[in-house]
C-alpha cells in the first residue's frame, strides 16, 4: 500500500476510534426516592403545601421535592435555594415519578430525566398524558431544560439525545426550555430561569 494510503487509512481508523469513545463517553446512572425515607425539610401547612423533601441523589446531589396543590416541583443540586427546577411544575395536576436518570458523561453528572405524569382533564382523574422532564445541572442547582412526551416516538432516546446535546451549552439563566411533541406543547411555563420570579 503507498505510504499516503497507508497513512490516510490510519488516520481514518483514529478518527473512527475518537468518535466512538466520545460516543461511549455517555450513559445513564439510575436512583429511586422515598418521600417517607428521604429527610423532611419543611412539613405540611394543613391547606394547600405539602411539604418538602431532601433525598439522596449521586455524586453529593440531592434530590429535592415539593407538593402543593396536587401538583409537585422537583430540583436536583447541592441546595434547593434558588434553584430553576424547583420553581416551576405542570399547570395541570400531576405527580413526579421516582425515578431518576442521570445522564453522565465521563463519570460525571451533567442531566437528569424524570418522568411526570400529568393529568389531561381536572374532571377525570383517569385521564392523564406522560411527560419526560429533562434538567440540566449547572453548579450546585438544576432547571428544566427539555421536555418529551411520554407518546413521542422514541421518547427515551429523545430525551437521552436531548441531555447529552444540550446540557453543556444550554444557559440556564437566559435559555428557553424546548419540546419534543407530536401534539400539543407541555402544559409548563416554557420562560428561562431570569423570566421566573425568586424570594
Amino acid at each position: 500500500m503507498p505510504r499516503a494510503a497507508k497513512a490516510a487509512a490510519i488516520f481514518a481508523t483514529l478518527c473512527a476510534i475518537v468518535s466512538s469513545a466520545s460516543a461511549g463517553d455517555f450513559k445513564s446512572v439510575y436512583t429511586k426516592f422515598d418521600l417517607d425515607k428521604c429527610r423532611q425539610t419543611q412539613k405540611p401547612d394543613g391547606q394547600v403545601f405539602e411539604g418538602s423533601w431532601a433525598c439522596k441523589g449521586i455524586a453529593g446531589y440531592e434530590v429535592f421535592v415539593s407538593a402543593a396543590d396536587a401538583r409537585d416541583m422537583v430540583s436536583f443540586g447541592k441546595s434547593d435555594a434558588n434553584n430553576c427546577a424547583g420553581l416551576k411544575s405542570f399547570g395541570s395536576f400531576n405527580s413526579a415519578g421516582n425515578q431518576v436518570e442521570w445522564r453522565m458523561r465521563a463519570g460525571k453528572p451533567i442531566a437528569t430525566i424524570l418522568r411526570w405524569t400529568v393529568s389531561t382533564d381536572p374532571e377525570d382523574s383517569t385521564k392523564h398524558a406522560t411527560w419526560l422532564v429533562v434538567s440540566k445541572l449547572d453548579h450546585g442547582t438544576s432547571c428544566q431544560m427539555h421536555y418529551v412526551a411520554g407518546a413521542f416516538p422514541n421518547a427515551n432516546e429523545a430525551a437521552r439525545k436531548a441531555a447529552d446535546d444540550k446540557a453543556g451549552t444550554f444557559n440556564c439563566e437566559t435559555d428557553k426550555p424546548t419540546f419534543d411533541s407530536t401534539n400539543e406543547p407541555p402544559n409548563i411555563t416554557l420562560e428561562a430561569c431570569s423570566a421566573l420570579a425568586r424570594e
